[in-house]
């Protein structure tokens, strides 16, 4: 069972309220209690005993400051021995390609700890910024072994960023072609972007700085300082927003972007969101909607590196505000979502930061920022940040130079590939344990009665949230748990006679 906080282990209504105690105080709490106690099978007597160990619990839940904040942890150094990593995916949950910003591509296995390269990686024009960047599996990659990168290119009159793909066989890229590079060719070391995300249509979406050319990114005659969209063979979408517009780059998705080294789909709900470093300051983080311009340097949250004003304007008419920034700037690089059983319209996402030197977790609703909390500070610069499909969290850092294994101080509960089921078939409450409100999660296979209430310690009856016919499928429940005092509640599923139980807990 993993441990909760360091000292609480989650489990649900089936187990022993001793599993709520701190784990080094377990032992002694047992040889203590356990022999003048005797556990019934019924609800109710756990109920009973859930009363008379409520003093001590809130005693450990005090002293060992129980709480939902998110924090990371090292868990393992799996791989310290590389140079310059940029960006890394996940062809299952045992084996990772990663890329390094030299040239090289390689083939990690978490497993057994081994590493190879692979070869027919396209030739790379390391300099300044520039070099191999990030890699992506198409989707369909059981099938078709595609392999996407994005890396610097030289060419006449100086550097620009290309986007190539190859199919993995073995451990050699074969056949890797180019499929696009932005336009114009400059000569300039910063500012190349760049990440490749799908999207649930097998869209391409590329991130391309602005090259240091900052009002270039109000330009949709060139490509920098945008994000950009694909068919998964390089070719345009018929729905790009500027297709067949004269002038205008028919790749072009959005623009006024400043640089963007993070980008990720919501699995939840199939949108992309994007961060971007801002200048002294100013970094922001953007739900990547079409044809929108959102705004660099027209306006910005930051300031020239000098000190010196770069616009008085954070905001203009026809320029998209960021969800959320921030002064001073973290530098963020690399992005994830997190699963965790929590309804669509909320979000929890990890994002890496190189000046900050730390993890940030970032919680959302309807798109506002909830909370962040910062983790792991003046560990390492961080690269990238990933959730593998099993659902445990790895991240990839510079000075060191390393991939390491992540803890959670909350328990991630659901993993990407089992998204779709754990969100429908489980009872889930999220968050929990909970200062305000919490959403419940259930599933109804048929048409029928479905009563649900929510007991105190003492067995009495706090509230019903409903009892009525539901039809079959997911349904949600919001509990304003802000009126409750701060104990532990058992809620009650009953779903045509069958009953179900939740341990829940009021912070």
């Amino acid at each position: 069972m993993p441990l909760f906080n360091g000292f609480l282990r989650p489990v649900n209504f089936n187990n022993n309220i001793a599993d709520f105690l701190p784990v080094k105080s377990l032992t002694l709490w047992t040889k203590t209690k356990m022999k003048k106690i005797s556990f019934c099978s019924t609800v109710l007597s756990k109920v009973k005993l859930m009363a008379l160990l409520m003093g001590a619990i809130g005693v450990f839940l005090a002293n060992f400051g129980f709480s939902q904040t998110p924090e990371l942890f090292e868990e393992k150094i799996l791989f310290d021995d590389m140079a310059a990593p940029w960006g890394f995916t996940f062809i299952n949950s045992n084996e990772v390609l990663f890329t390094e910003k030299q040239g090289k591509v390689w083939h990690f296995t978490i497993s057994t700890e081994t590493i190879k390269e692979i070869s027919g990686v396209p030739a790379v024009a390391q300099f300044g910024q520039g070099g191999l960047l990030d890699i992506a599996l198409h989707p369909n990659f059981n099938t078709n072994g595609f392999v996407y990168l994005t890396y610097a290119v030289a060419s006449a009159g100086g550097q620009t960023t290309a986007l190539g793909r190859g199919t993995l066989v073995g451990n050699q890229l074969q056949n890797f072609t180019e499929l696009f590079r932005a336009l114009p060719i400059v000569n300039s070391a910063t500012h190349f972007g760049s990440r490749i995300v799908f999207d649930r249509d097998n869209f391409l979406y590329m991130s391309v700085g602005d090259r240091g050319r900052r009002d270039s990114a109000q330009s949709i005659s060139n490509h920098f300082g945008k994000v950009l969209r694909f068919n998964d063979d390089g070719t345009v979408p018929a729905s790009n927003p500027l297709v067949g517009m004269t002038n205008a780059k028919p790749e072009i998705y959005t623009w006024g972007n400043r640089n963007i080294q993070g980008m990720a789909m919501n699995p939840a709900t199939g949108e992309i969101y994007a961060h971007e470093h801002g200048p002294r300051g100013g970094d922001e983080l953007n739900l990547i909607k079409p044809n929108t311009n959102y705004g660099w340097p027209a306006v910005t949250f930051g300031i020239n590196y000098n000190g010196t004003p770069i616009t008085s304007d954070t905001t203009l008419p026809g320029m998209e505000l960021p969800l959320t920034y921030w002064v001073p700037s973290i530098a963020p690089s690399g992005m994830t979502f997190i699963k965790n059983g929590q309804p669509n319209n909320e979000a929890d996402i990890l994002i890496g930061a190189l000046a900050g030197t730390h993890i940030h977790w970032l919680k959302m609703k309807d798109n506002t920022r909830v909370s962040s909390t910062r983790s792991m500070n003046g560990y390492a610069r961080f690269r990238d940040v990933r959730q593998a499909p099993d659902g445990k969290i790895y991240a990839m850092t510079e000075s060191p130079n390393r991939f390491v294994r992540l803890r959670s101080s909350v328990p991630i509960l659901t993993s990407i590939e089992d998204i779709r089921t754990e969100m429908t078939e489980k009872d889930i409450l999220y968050p929990n344990p909970s200062m305000g409100e919490t959403t419940l999660s259930f599933y109804v296979s048929n048409n029928q009665l479905v009563s649900v209430k929510i007991f105190g310690s003492n067995g009495i009856l706090v509230k019903q949230l409903t009892s009525e016919i539901l039809t079959k499928g997911k349904h949600t429940l919001q509990i304003e748990s802000t009126k409750f005092p701060q104990g532990i509640y058992h809620i009650e599923i009953n779903k045509g006679g069958q009953s179900t139980f939740l341990k829940y807990i009021k912070i």
